[in-house]
């Protein structure tokens, strides 16, 4: 075993978790794309105001098979499920493939009392709940596209951007080209300090680890609380994005990444909570989620 990963670490089959993060599938990221060619650029995300369908084709059969793969672990007869999710189009897609393949496996599914959004009422004919801290939100949609890989970088309307962000933006972008890792996530996750110190506002892997990665394990104790999942077999599914949860997998199981549908499961166990990845578990004080 690694010297450097935890000594509550182990590997091996695991049990049935209480709650399962999953990233959404793979995308066309239309909204955004929309917004880089338009007349501001820059604008903030509006959660309602976003372009579907958004899934890939791929990414819909992706989003089928991984939901039939999570089901077949668990059981219709006993186990109950809630659907939560991100506000992004293309997690509440993701989202929705799943409930649709546990209705018609037969499972049980708890309702919220609301879906939190007209978009996320639409998509999942209100069996979705939208959790704003599994969210991502962002309030400047260049700048949040900016660790795009170079094959990846989208059109952009660079008449309607001033001049001193062009500026920065180049110089963030020659950052990342050097070594360009080939995904999203890999840049973001290599480059958002060094990026940071020309854009401040910026988040880094590291800061989104500290304010929204605990939100994960509070959003089981909040299941805990809210319905007794431990005694009534509620199983909660959470779709996210892979932003806040890079430098985790990277701390707790020396991970570099999450690929699309791929699975984080959550479990509570007295005062700990049980973090499963990639057939490793690593065991976490209650404490990390305050």
């Amino acid at each position: 075993m690694d010297k450097n990963l935890p000594k509550n670490y182990s590997e091996g089959e695991m049990p049935k978790d209480d709650a399962y993060f999953i990233r959404h599938s793979k995308s066309n990221y239309k909204t955004s794309a929309d917004t880089l060619k338009s007349e501001d650029p820059r604008a903030a995300f509006d959660p309602e105001k976003q372009i579907t369908p958004d899934l890939t084709e791929e990414g819909r059969e992706l989003a089928k098979n991984k939901a039939e793969e999570l089901f077949n672990g668990l059981d219709p007869a006993g186990d109950k499920l809630f659907f939560v999710s991100s506000n992004e189009v293309r997690a509440l897609e993701t989202a929705n493939i799943y409930r649709e393949v546990a209705s018609a496996r037969g499972f049980e599914i708890i309702k919220p009392d609301k879906s939190g959004g007209a978009l996320a009422e639409q998509i999942g004919s209100g069996e979705i709940r939208v959790v704003e801290n599994l969210s991502l939100n962002p309030e400047d949609t260049l700048l949040f596209h900016i660790f795009a890989p170079q094959k990846l970088l989208r059109p952009i309307n660079w008449g309607a951007v001033d001049e001193e962000f062009k500026k920065k933006w180049e110089r963030a972008r020659e950052i990342i080209k050097s070594d360009d890792q080939g995904t999203y996530g890999a840049n973001l996750h290599k480059y958002s300090a060094a990026i940071k110190e020309i854009f401040p506002q910026i988040e880094t892997t590291r800061e989104m680890h500290e304010r929204q990665f605990g939100n994960l394990l509070r959003l089981v104790k909040w299941a805990e609380k809210k319905f007794n999942i431990k005694d009534n077999k509620i199983r909660v599914i959470a779709f996210g994005h892979e932003n806040y949860v890079l430098q985790g997998l990277e701390e707790y199981f020396q991970e570099h990444g999450i690929d699309n549908c791929e699975t984080i499961g959550l479990s509570l166990s007295d005062d700990k909570i049980n973090l499963s990845f990639r057939e490793k578990t690593v065991e976490l004080n209650a404490q990390t989620s305050k």
